[in-house]
């Protein structure tokens, strides 16, 4: 009774051991046990793959690559030449810097432009007395600048005209009046010492062909007023000029 119990119990175990052989053949990978002691791909590595950049992907190869004893014991390439290279490069780097930090100064320096000299003033005219002439003719830049000093002014042109306009400032000495000598006489009563004769004083007429302000000059002159200017061009060219102009009677 004992032998049958055994027999069937041993019996039971070899058809349940069968069952699930078979049963775990046709599992599914996932659910699959592996028996222990079978390990067909112990000895497969798969090989190295580089990590993808992002976005793409990489297929690994269709089966794992077999290694052997020799890959395991080859050596790692030496990477003892890299620092001494690159401080190497380091080292002619800092030499070039250097160098041309050094030269940097002896580079000539960019001058600045040369400044325009100013030219220096004209002298002005001091418009110095003659005793030795009668007159001298003057433009009207002189003019201006007599008047400007405040140079006594005489309008040897007839009172008519005189009163119609004249230089500001200027008397009516017109040496066509009857009273031509009486003008002159007083005028040196005002200017009798030799200072005051010195002064300058301009005479003036029409202008062009106009010889009126010569015969008053030569008057002035007869009685020692040694510094006359005649206006050449006149009281035409004042007026051109656009100088001060008087109306009437009185300077």
């Amino acid at each position: 009774m004992t032998r049958n119990t055994w027999f069937q119990a041993l019996i039971l175990v070899i058809a349940a051991a069968a069952i699930a052989i078979v049963a775990n053949g046709f599992a599914p990978p996932q659910r699959r046990l592996v028996l222990p002691g079978w390990y067909p791909d112990a000895l497969r590595v798969p090989p190295h793959v580089e990590a993808a950049p992002s976005g793409q992907v990489v297929e690994s190869a269709s089966r794992p690559v077999e290694t052997t004893a020799t890959i395991a014991t080859v050596a790692p390439p030496t990477t003892t030449l890299a620092p001494i290279a690159t401080t190497t490069t380091t080292a002619a780097t800092t030499t070039t810097v250097a160098t041309t930090t050094t030269t940097s100064p002896t580079q000539p320096l960019a001058h600045s432009p040369t400044p325009t000299p100013v030219p220096a003033p004209a002298p002005e005219k001091t418009f110095a007395p003659h005793p030795d002439k009668a007159y001298i003719e003057v433009t009207g830049d002189d003019v201006a600048a007599l008047h400007a000093k405040g140079a006594l002014f005489l309008d040897a042109r007839r009172t008519s005209v005189y009163e119609q306009g004249h230089i500001a400032g200027a008397r009516s000495y017109s040496v066509w009046e009857a009273d031509i000598d009486d003008k002159v006489s007083k005028l040196f009563d005002e200017r009798s010492d030799q200072e005051s004769q010195n002064k300058p004083i301009v005479v003036y007429c029409s202008g062009g062909a106009c010889e009126d302000s010569h015969m008053l000059a030569q008057k002035l002159w007869g009685i020692q007023f040694n510094n006359v200017y005649v206006y050449r061009d006149g009281f035409p060219d004042w007026q051109n000029r656009g100088g001060a102009v008087h109306t009437g009677a009185q300077p």
